[in-house]
């Protein structure tokens, strides 16, 4: 426990969250596997990053107990709970929750969460059912300044999910075009994720960078691996361009086209506004390839490249 929470935990908030734990580990058989250390590090713990210590596991557990009741293996109960936790606690990404690093009590009275907010929340999910899950996350990505966070599971070996799962399964999403660029020489770019137990290496908070209560692990050659191998940064004759679309102020699925040089370079779709703010589609442009415009439902936004580095671009299609 951080020394913090020695000092200021209840005992019986302690003693609750062991009980609760023990428990789901004697009802559900993907958790009686689990070996001891792996519960310890990953189940048992009452809390991920610098949260509040707020009582979740009670919570959780009723509402996902049905959820799992019918799953056999410890992939099922996995999918199961990562598709069904938002329409059971109604919550949403929005950028203007109260603070990153919220508790599960606490997102689910305000009803949204940043990417921190959420993947605590879908961490603690897995928890209390007995599936070992931890936090993975960057301190900013190579390509764009930015930072992120999203949940690693167990089941035979570590994967990634976010609260908002891909539609193709774990280990896939818009993060891994992202991560498989961290760079093993910058360690702000290092792909992280957190232990309970001490490790040497500190889990990067980005909204307390002082901060060392969070022990953590380096991920980033398994991003690399997840990706079919490392990218490297874009050259001087390169950009990348990242796409949103805006809707009386509201981020909006849309069908965007690239325009370079007079002619059609890529058309992608965009995320609407419960994605994470850095979820783009990616356009990769020349900077010697002509004027670029992206157009968006009639509407044409002229852009200007920046060498070796991504732009993000915000299409308004007004009210």
């Amino acid at each position: 426990m951080p020394r913090s929470d020695l000092q200021k935990l209840n005992p019986a908030f302690v003693q609750e969250n062991i009980q609760l734990a023990l428990a789901a580990r004697q009802e559900f058989s993907w958790a009686k596997e689990l070996e001891e250390w792996r519960f310890l590090n990953d189940v048992l713990p009452y809390a991920v990053l610098d949260e509040d210590r707020d009582s979740w596991r009670a919570d959780l557990l009723a509402k996902l107990r049905p959820v799992v009741a019918k799953c056999k293996t410890r992939r099922e109960a996995i999918l199961a709970v990562n598709a069904a936790l938002r329409d059971i606690v109604k919550v949403e990404y929005n950028t203007k929750r109260r603070a990153p690093n919220q508790s599960p009590p606490d997102s689910i009275r305000q009803g949204v969460a940043s990417c921190t907010g959420l993947s605590i929340l879908l961490c603690d999910a897995f928890r209390a059912v007995g599936i070992p899950a931890r936090i993975a996350g960057v301190p900013t990505w190579v390509t764009v300044e930015g930072n992120h966070n999203w949940v690693e599971v167990w089941d035979g070996e570590w994967m990634f999910t976010e609260y908002y799962p891909d539609k193709k399964g774990l280990n896939h999403g818009w993060l891994l075009e992202r991560a498989s660029y961290a760079d093993p020489a910058r360690t702000e770019t290092w792909v992280y994720a957190t232990s309970w137990a001490p490790t040497g290496l500190y889990f990067p908070l980005v909204w307390n960078l002082n901060s060392r209560t969070v022990a953590a692990v380096n991920r980033t050659t398994a991003y690399h691996a997840y990706a079919g191998g490392r990218k490297y940064a874009l050259t001087q004759q390169e950009c990348v361009l990242g796409l949103r679309v805006f809707k009386e102020g509201k981020r909006v699925p849309t069908t965007v086209t690239v325009m370079q040089g007079g002619k059609s370079l890529a058309t992608v779709k965009t995320a609407d506004d419960t994605q994470d703010m850095m979820d783009v589609p990616w356009v990769k442009v020349r900077m010697d390839g002509g004027a670029i415009t992206v157009v968006a439902n009639s509407k044409e936004v002229p852009v200007t490249p920046k060498a070796g580095a991504e732009v993000v671009v915000d299409v308004d299609l007004g009210p």
